[in-house]
């Protein structure tokens, strides 16, 4: 038997293959429909052009795609031998603004992705958690729109701003400004505390064992509740392989395969578009089911995401529940949550290191335009995981353009018996609410990946 659900209330849509025998999965297929082409509009272009049309790959990861590319077009420079100076504040001010993204979007992925389907699969559903009309949800939708609030103050509209350039920050804000940039952040940190788990963050950021599970008041005490009456923390197991791309945010670089962190070496990333529509093709082949791509480290499938930063940053009290619960649905999505703790708390550190007397921007001596031949790569981690831009300049031009995003790592085509990370975990599931919820798990994002 073959069921075909399509997943809505994502960046685009996605559509989920299931075969199923003797009434669990079979086999599954993950596919993306919709092909938007941004890599070969920027053949061609001028360099600079790239922070314009980067952002706007993902309505949800501007941020995430410009601090990348800027960490490119700086490499290039890098590349070319020529010297290039960024202050330390304007590294605080595009860090912070990755970091406002990331906490608004966890908060929103919670409240409007995940908790619906969860709270709908329920014995005993809550009416504060239905999409758009539910008390929880309506205080989600407040909290994640005043945190960005703090992003205007110095990088202007979201989600597609362009304050960030090689050499620095297009904005010198003052110290009022950076004061009402801190006043947002407490009042997140007080939605956090009042809504989400029922205590004071300090007091969160010191849990450390399984059982301190019992302590957490407030929603995710609702989401706990919930998922052990629908054994998430059975369910959603993939490969247990974890990779993480940059150290950006406090974050640690590394790669888990077995148990303890270990560098990586970027010449094992590798794409594949085995299972990928061709571009200039009318007929496709049969293999080829999506215009999603293939990425592994050392032709592995690794996770990508909060949890995998949460495993190689060790914070305790997401080790000890995969430690439990290994990576399932609700370790997945205790990691979430506990990043937007730990995002914030470093933001305030962050904010009290900020030196506004320095300089925002010290432009580079050589325009990119006039170096004839140059590369560069820009790693950032995004709201879902690991992202890379790569970018080669000829007689001044984009010769080329590649990003390899988070969801790809995470959702990318594989085939059996060698599953791309999402697909693994839905092996063996048995029905389709299920189903959709392990895959929500990943924070799914179609226009991400068809980039």
């Amino acid at each position: 038997m073959k069921t075909v659900d399509i997943i809505e209330r994502i960046e685009g849509e996605a559509k989920l293959n299931l075969h199923w025998k003797n009434n669990r999965v079979n086999d599954a297929y993950i596919e993306f429909l919709n092909f938007r082409g941004f890599e070969y509009m920027l053949e061609g272009k001028a360099p600079l052009d790239a922070l314009v049309y980067t952002p706007r790959m993902c309505g949800i990861c501007g941020q995430a795609h410009l601090l990348a590319t800027v960490n490119a077009l700086e490499d290039c420079y890098k590349n070319a031998n020529i010297e290039l100076h960024v202050t330390a504040k304007a590294k605080i001010l595009r860090e912070l603004g990755l970091i406002i993204e990331i906490v608004q979007s966890h908060i929103k992925w919670f409240y409007f992705f995940i908790m619906p389907d969860i709270n709908a699969a329920s014995m005993t559903p809550r009416k504060e958690f239905e999409p758009l009309k539910g008390q929880q949800w309506l205080k989600a939708q407040r909290a994640s729109s005043e945190i960005t609030k703090a992003l205007a103050l110095f990088a202007g509209q979201w989600p597609h701003t362009s304050y960030m350039v090689p050499g620095g920050v297009m904005c010198d804000p003052t110290h009022m400004d950076m004061i009402l940039v801190e006043n947002y952040i407490d009042q997140t940190i007080a939605y956090f505390e009042k809504e989400l788990v029922g205590m004071e963050m300090q007091n969160y950021l010191t849990l450390s064992q399984t059982d301190d599970l019992k302590l957490l008041k407030g929603d995710i005490k609702s989401f706990l509740k919930m998922s052990f009456e629908q054994s998430l923390e059975k369910i959603g197991q993939s490969y247990n392989r974890f990779f993480v791309i940059s150290d950006a945010c406090g974050f640690h670089k590394g790669k888990i395969r077995l148990k303890n962190v270990s560098k990586f070496e970027m010449n094992k990333i590798k794409e594949h578009d085995d299972f990928t529509f061709e571009l200039n093709s009318k007929i496709q082949k049969k293999e080829k089911y999506g215009w999603a791509k293939t990425v592994k480290y050392d032709n592995l499938f690794y996770e990508t995401g909060p949890l995998a930063r949460a495993m190689t940053q060790n914070r305790r009290f997401i080790k000890q529940l995969h430690k439990t619960y290994d990576d399932s649905v609700l370790t997945r999505v205790m990691a979430r949550v506990d990043e937007i703790a730990y995002l914030l708390q470093t933001a305030k550190t962050m904010l009290h290191t900020l030196d506004i007397s320095e300089e925002s921007y010290i432009a580079p001596k050589t325009a990119l335009k006039e170096i004839n031949s140059t590369f560069g790569t820009g790693f950032i981690e995004a709201t879902r995981g690991a992202l890379k831009h790569e970018l080669i300049i000829h007689e001044g031009k984009i010769k080329s353009y590649d990003v390899v995003t988070p969801t790809v790592w995470n959702l990318g085509p594989g085939e059996k018996p060698d599953y791309g990370v999402a697909q693994k975990a839905l092996i063996g599931l048995n029905s389709l609410q299920e189903a959709t919820i392990v895959l929500r798990s990943f924070d799914v994002c179609s226009v991400c990946t068809t980039h």
